[in-house]
């Protein structure tokens, strides 16, 4: 362990309840800023930013991946076992093959409702 003493610094701290009194301890992060700056952050002191509207919904599986929307974007994930195929060609097809599938499912959906339900989700 090595131990250094630093003077005449600027320490913020962030604590759950309360300020650090005498002969308190309490556990956290200490952060240096700058060459005379430190924050320190009890744990569990931060409150946790919540952004429902970036959680993603799935909105059609299939046997190799998924799509799925939040209020901004739609997401397409696909996932090949390398055994299900031997060649270029035969990945192309099963690429194509699953996006098929899960574009005809789409089809099928208001995507005008879907949208506006994820968006509700930040209200």
């Amino acid at each position: 362990m090595k131990k250094s003493i630093n003077l005449c610094v600027d320490l913020v701290t962030l604590m759950k309840q309360g300020d650090l009194q005498v002969m308190d301890s309490r556990k956290g992060t200490l952060f240096r800023s700058e060459e005379d700056k430190f924050t320190f952050t009890e744990r569990g002191a931060r409150e946790q930013t919540v952004h429902p509207e970036l959680h993603w919904q799935v909105l059609d599986k299939s046997k190799n991946g998924k799509v799925s929307a939040n209020a901004n974007h739609i997401k397409l994930e696909l996932y090949i076992p390398h055994e299900d195929y031997a060649t270029g060609r035969d990945l192309a097809d099963i690429l194509a093959s699953q996006v098929d599938q899960m574009g005809e499912n789409l089809c099928e959906m208001d995507m005008a409702k879907v949208v506006e339900s994820i968006r509700n989700l930040k209200k």
